[in-house]
Formats: structure tokens, sequence, C-alpha cells
């Protein structure tokens, strides 16, 4: 795996009955269509072990992306976040959506 120096995570839940859609999506295309955008080094999606309070099943995605720069590149995208709010579309009420980034500060 590549030394990534910047990180977007991408923290979602998913309501009972639309798992196997929402990952279809992803698996489908959209995780590697994120990874083809300029200095995006690698991507791996996590299970959370506890779902929400109202049962929805809990994910998350690292990426590891080259620099600060690239992710401002990415984010400035407008046309691309487009394509993808159209693609979540039908199974919107079924999913939710947090975002995080930003650069390791300290490691071991």
């Amino acid at each position: 795996m590549k030394d990534a120096r910047f990180f977007l995570v991408v923290r979602f839940w998913i309501a009972s009955g639309g798992e196997a859609q929402v990952m279809r999506w992803l698996e489908g295309g959209h995780m590697a269509e994120v990874l083809r955008q300029p200095g995006f080094l690698w991507v791996r999606r996590l299970r959370i072990a506890e779902p929400d309070a109202t049962g929805w099943s809990a994910h998350g995605m690292l990426y590891g992306i080259e620099s600060r720069e690239h992710y401002d590149q990415y984010m400035a995208n407008q046309g691309l976040h487009a394509k993808f709010k159209r693609e979540r579309e039908p199974f919107a009420t079924r999913l939710r959506i947090e975002r995080f980034a930003g650069e390791v500060d300290f490691a071991l």
C-alpha cells in the first residue's frame, strides 16, 4: 500500500433492506471511479461493528490520498459530485453519509 499524506474518511449507515443495492453501487464502479481521481492511492471499506441506535448497519471507507491539494481538487469537481448524487437517488432514503478529511499529525 502506497504511503498517503492525506485521508478521506466516509462513514455511512444503511437501512435494513438497502444494503445489497448500496453495495452493488459501491462495488460496481463508485469506489473505483473515486480511486481514479488524481492523487487517490487506495481505498479500504470497513464494516463497523456497532449499528446505529435505529439498527442501520454502519460502514466506512478510508481513502489514502497523496496530498491536500489532490483532495481539494476532488472536492471542487462539482460535475463528479452531482453525478454521484444522481446515482444515490434510488436509495437516498436508505443511506446516511458523513465525511471528514485530514492529514496525519502523529504516528507510532
